[in-house]
């Protein structure tokens, strides 16, 4: 197989270098993405870490994911171009902008989710920004690069602590770039205005209500020993886990071997309970200090589960 070398001159100039080939807007000449019209009746949507096992080509594509899961749609973004154009419409990547990055990251960020929007209106799909503030400084740029009027995305999961901050920079949205329709993936907030499409965070992620705003998901063939946050907030980094979980017999001491359950409260993860070959309980992950942070200073934390019982000590 013959390889192929390039100049340093050709290497300079490659667009995929460059990242220069959309047409930009704003101070920081960010990529624009472009109003299209996209019918939003029956709106479902499918986290791009599940593109390749689905053929629900009538939902739309989702990043509302831990950032390591999707960079390749920035790095790579051709290897998935044909699935991704099976699909209804694509939501732009939501790259975190947490407010202790430093600025320059937030701005990066925001040119990222940018460029892979317009990069995919080029490829012939058709895309929703999904629009994403840090600190109050990211106000210069994190609305630039898309046209007035679009239809636009926005998440309200892990944000409940950072509410206040969050329906600052909503506002600021709104006033900006007046969205035609705004989807919101997880429970709108009362104060939130515009006309919102609701896309229920049980329902996408395949989630049992057990009870009020309670939710159960049992998930098999886990890698052992392992665990990880499926969805992200915004605001601060350390700040998408809130509320106590009630006893922890609100999961199953016995399921299905090698399986995990998953409970959710306001649509926030609180406690996963993994179950060993023979369906026992083995481990706990909670994801909050269960209102002692003296007792619980970790965050997540382990309970080993010892001859039915679970051990108090945390890992």
């Amino acid at each position: 197989m013959e390889m192929k070398f390039i100049t340093s001159y050709e290497f300079r100039n490659d667009t995929m270098f460059l990242r220069n080939e959309f047409k930009s807007v704003g101070m920081f000449k960010l990529p624009l993405v472009k109003r299209q019209e996209i019918s939003l009746e029956g709106v479902n949507l499918i986290g791009y870490d599940k593109v390749n096992q689905s053929n629900d080509y009538k939902s739309i594509v989702h990043f509302f994911l831990d950032d390591y899961r999707f960079e390749s749609i920035y790095n790579n973004p051709e290897k998935k171009i044909e699935t991704l154009k099976n699909f209804k419409a694509v939501l732009t990547p939501d790259f975190s902008m947490f407010v202790e990055m430093p600025i320059a990251l937030q701005l990066f960020a925001t040119f990222k989710n940018r460029w892979v929007g317009a990069y995919l209106q080029e490829q012939g799909i058709k895309v929703i920004p999904t629009v994403r503030w840090g600190d109050l400084t990211s106000f210069n740029f994190c609305f630039d690069g898309i046209e007035k009027g679009s239809i636009v995305a926005v998440s309200t999961i892990g944000v409940k602590k950072e509410k206040s901050h969050f329906l600052l920079g909503y506002n600021e949205m709104l006033s900006r770039i007046k969205p035609s329709k705004v989807i919101c993936y997880g429970k709108p907030f009362g104060e939130m205005k515009g006309d919102i499409i609701e896309v229920d965070y049980a329902k996408t992620n395949n989630l049992k209500k057990s009870n009020k705003n309670l939710y159960v998901k049992t998930v098999y063939g886990y890698v052992d020993g392992g665990y990880y946050l499926s969805e992200k907030g915004g605001g601060s980094a350390s700040g998408q886990s809130s509320g106590n979980p009630s006893s922890s017999n609100s999961l199953p001491v016995k399921s299905k071997p090698n399986s995990k359950s998953v409970r959710y409260s306001n649509g926030e993860k609180i406690q996963e309970r993994y179950y060993d070959e023979n369906g026992e309980a083995k481990m706990d992950v909670d994801y909050t200090n269960h209102g002692n942070p003296k007792r619980h200073p970790k965050v997540p934390h382990r309970h080993r589960w010892i001859n039915g019982r679970r051990m108090k000590t945390d890992e």
